[in-house]
């Protein structure tokens, strides 16, 4: 039986020190003992302002430079999927542990159920976990949440196929399809907004609108993972929707929870 003994976490990340320290210590904080959390953090440019901190985030932090991924912060022609692409390929062939968690950097890990449900999933014979995904889009997993056999990442990839209306990571559900291997997506407000009414607290009076994706357990109301959703735009200024939660909001959240855990 497959077990989350060691977890290797592969985390993109652009020019955005809170968004990724926020993410790491959150998933840090929850962690159990019983599993050892590797995190490769790859920066997508030639920014290392926050290298030194970062490897202080958590126990085990490895920082990796991938600036021909550099968007310059502009996500016209799908550059962001292939800048998230890019960073998976950098360190994909090098994971060693049985699963790898691959997420966006504007994540947060809410609860220590987090965990157990991954570890559930596991245990049930899943060899892909989607914290996320869109019922407008086929019902694939999607790129911000997802724990998957490393053997399956390092065979299939992530890469897009966009005359096909595969974005990056989707394959992933494509290919467990195709060969009848276990898969299991959770619920949230992603997939079907009026969910928020089932969430705890700071989440659910945070409104239907607000943006944020919030993936519930299997109880069906506590929150265990939560994504921003076009955190470097939001981090540049580049995105604003009246009723959504901001760069600055979202900072202030997150910190919030940290300082009081």
């Amino acid at each position: 039986m497959s077990r989350l003994n060691r977890l290797e976490v592969i985390v993109p990340t652009y020019r955005s020190r809170d968004l990724t320290k926020n993410f790491v210590k959150s998933f840090e904080h929850f962690s159990p003992d019983n599993i050892e959390v590797v995190f490769h953090l790859v920066e997508n440019s030639d920014d290392i302002s926050y290298k030194e901190e970062a490897l202080t985030w958590a126990k085990n932090v490895n920082w990796y430079q991938n600036p021909e991924a550099d968007t310059n912060r502009n996500a016209a022609y799908n550059r962001g999927s292939w800048a998230n692409c890019s960073a998976i390929d950098f360190v994909k062939q090098d994971i060693e542990s049985e699963f790898v968690f691959i997420c966006h950097n504007d994540c947060f890990v809410a609860t220590k159920l987090f965990f157990e449900e991954l570890e559930n999933k596991v245990e049930e014979g899943n060899e892909l976990i989607g914290l996320t995904y869109s019922p407008a889009r086929n019902s694939y997993i999607h790129s911000s949440g997802l724990l998957v056999k490393t053997s399956i990442l390092q065979e299939v990839g992530v890469t897009p196929d966009f005359s096909k209306d595969i974005d990056v990571c989707e394959i992933l559900t494509v290919h467990c399809r195709e060969e009848n291997i276990k898969h299991y997506a959770f619920e949230g407000t992603f997939s079907n907004r009026d969910l928020y009414e089932s969430c705890n607290e700071p989440w659910k009076s945070l409104g239907r609108m607000c943006g944020l994706d919030r993936t519930l357990g299997s109880d069906g109301k506590t929150v265990i993972y939560v994504h921003l959703g076009r955190g470097s735009e939001k981090n540049f200024g580049n995105y604003f929707k009246q009723g959504r939660v901001m760069y600055s909001d979202w900072n202030s959240l997150c910190e919030g929870l940290l300082s009081e855990w």
